[in-house]
């Protein structure tokens, strides 16, 4: 129970923001550029609530001047001539006013609608281009879910504030001050009878928003669990069913639903129960000041029209005040979603490059492919080096493959040849170039990549082959696909080569994806080739196929082979056994068996017969 308090109170605290007047201050910067925009809606708010609380009085007038014509009238005219003449310029005004006060609403809408917009839409493209500067370390730190709540959620909130209670704070804030100056200029006893009722609304106000704020955070997190739960099952379905467990996750189903159920319902009470008494405080200031007014009316020390003004005014001041908590809470949380969103556009960047001669280097400098190890020493943290003093050069045309225990340092090596990461100590020379001194996208236009986990994009077959390479002409999409052992299986598709796929479709097997990836790679013809398991999900036939293939197209090519399956990397010319970033090993499958170490006795573990 603990758990879940401490869990509801992080859930709670994430709509508060830690430095309110420096995400302002920052949000503000970004609005100057809007600031012509802004004097306007200010202006026209300004005036709009000066119309809203003129109207009160001018409907006074009408009723002060109707029941003075009413006490003047001789019967020697005629009635409607009489009313028309009393309320005549009052009406007229108040239509006008009326007219005035709707186009004035219409600009201010129209045009914050157009603010929150251009914000949104700034950020949205700032987010973009910072995602892509981001080093990989950033992601690894990060849920998915968590980016992707900073670029779609956080964004909505600050684009709805600033669409609606952006405007609502600075009608309800004009309206308020205005409403309250008009209130003590017709009657000050009256008013500060009112403000005794409207001070404990806007307290009780205060305590229940809070207390709502609080029970919508409980139903969002408990709606989370049960979205969790729910797709954990759907995806899981088939083994639940295989182990029998069916009964056991209804119950955690029906658990989950429950607790979101009460969540919801608390949270609800709150806007169909309380709220409607607090409004309930604000009728009885309303009528305690009708009383009052009336008595003070009777001994005539204000006038009846007045008493209708301020009654008027009664409401007017009430109700923004109560919606108060309403809006701030909403700025509260856009604010702290805006703070979010800097955050991460606060975010350290990659290194930019830093290109010492740029004439001397391009594509075809940088197609021997000759990578060189000199002192290499790196760690994903200060505390924690993975490699401490790492030396290899890998010639030219060469197929080293990078064996080792989980957790070794395999994949890092590849990482840091990428330069997903940057190095703390040492260098990585590719041709005699250090890989800091060449443009990223240069780099890694020379390698090509095959990850064990595929990744495709919603399109076509041909366009994600062509992924890197956007102008392949069919022909070379088709050569490549051949070369990956895959045009067979795309041919019988209804579709073919222009059949819409994506990493979610389920109109090609785990194993094909991989395929697709592989051609993907060979279809850019680079000088480095890259495979990180990328045969596990493909059937022994097949992996055997892309085995002979991979031997004809990575032929004038280097070549690195992360494996865990060691009769695959028999014919490596070079094999690295890898052990806590260290190479403890390496040379040919033959010279490391005859050494009888670590290589041995992964490779004939592959073997061994569980009794």
């Amino acid at each position: 129970m603990k758990k879940d308090k401490e869990i509801d109170t992080v859930e709670f605290s994430e709509d508060i923001p830690k430095n309110t007047k420096k995400t302002i201050k920052r949000l503000m910067g970004r609005l100057a550029a809007q600031k012509e925009q802004l004097i306007i809606v200010g202006i026209s708010a300004l005036l709009g609530s000066a119309a809203y609380a003129v109207m009160p009085l001018l409907v006074g007038r009408a009723i002060n001047n109707l029941i003075k014509a009413i006490k003047n009238f001789d019967g020697s005219g005629s009635a409607i001539a009489m009313v028309t003449e009393a309320l005549a310029i009052p009406v007229l005004v108040l239509i006008a006013i009326a007219i005035i006060s709707s186009l004035l609403s219409y600009i201010q809408q129209y045009i914050v609608a157009s603010i929150g917009e251009k914000l949104t839409y700034s950020l949205r493209t700032d987010i973009s281009i910072k995602i892509n500067k981001l080093p990989l370390k950033y992601f690894d730190t990060h849920k998915t879910g968590e980016v992707m709540s900073r670029v779609t959620t956080d964004l909505e909130k600050v684009s709805q504030v600033m669409q609606v209670g952006f405007m609502q704070f600075i009608s309800s804030s004009f309206t308020i001050v205005l409403t309250v100056i008009a209130m003590l200029i017709l009657n000050l006893k009256l008013s500060l009878l009112i403000f005794i009722f409207i001070g404990i609304s806007a307290i009780a106000t205060n305590y229940v928003s809070g207390l709502s704020q609080r029970y919508y955070a409980d139903n969002f997190a408990a709606i989370g669990d049960l979205s969790g739960k729910v797709e954990e099952v759907y995806s899981g379905n088939r083994i639940i069913k295989v182990f029998n467990k069916q009964e056991d996750m209804i119950n955690e189903v029906t658990e989950l639903n429950k607790k979101q159920f009460k969540a919801n319902r608390r949270a609800l009470f709150l806007d169909f129960a309380i709220y409607p008494a607090i409004r309930f405080l604000n009728q009885l200031g309303f009528i305690a000041t009708a009383i009052v007014g009336g008595i003070m009316a009777l001994n005539g020390q204000i006038s009846l029209g007045g008493i209708q003004a301020f009654l008027q005014y009664v409401n007017q001041v009430s109700e923004p005040v109560t919606q108060s908590s309403y809006v701030i809470t909403s700025l509260q949380s856009a604010i702290a979603g805006a703070e979010r969103v800097f955050e991460l556009l606060d975010e350290e960047e990659e290194i930019t490059d830093k290109v010492l001669n740029k004439s001397s280097i391009n594509q075809n400098r940088l197609s021997q492919g000759n990578v060189n190890f000199e002192n290499v020493k790196f760690g994903y943290t200060e505390d924690n080096i993975l490699i401490k003093d790492l030396n290899l050069e890998v010639k030219p045309n060469e197929m080293v493959a990078i064996v080792g225990p989980t957790g070794g340092g395999k994949t890092t090596l590849i990482n840091l040849i990428m330069r997903f990461y940057e190095l703390k100590g040492g260098t990585i020379s590719i041709d005699g170039f250090n890989i800091t001194e060449i443009p990223r996208n240069t780099l890694r236009r020379q390698i090509g990549m095959v990850l064990q986990d595929t990744w495709l994009f919603e399109g076509t077959i041909a366009e994600n082959i062509a992924y890197g390479r956007r102008d392949a002409t069919r022909e070379e999409i088709v050569a490549a696909a051949k070369a990956a052992c895959c045009d067979h299986f795309i041919r019988t598709l209804e579709h073919g080569y222009d059949t819409i796929i994506s990493s979610e479709t389920a109109n090609v097997s785990q194993g094909q994806m991989q395929l697709l990836t592989i051609a993907r790679a060979m279809l850019t013809n680079p000088s480095i080739m890259i495979l990180d398991e990328a045969t596990s999900s493909v059937d022994t036939r097949t992996e055997l196929e892309i085995q002979k293939a991979l031997s004809r197209l990575m032929k004038d090519k280097t070549s690195f082979v992360i494996a865990h399956r060691l009769s695959t990397i028999q014919n490596a010319d070079m094999i690295l056994v890898v052990k806590e970033g260290d190479i403890v090993e390496r040379g040919n499958h033959k010279s490391l068996l005859a050494q009888n170490g670590f290589y041995a006795s992964l490779y004939y573990s592959q073997f061994e017969v569980a009794n």
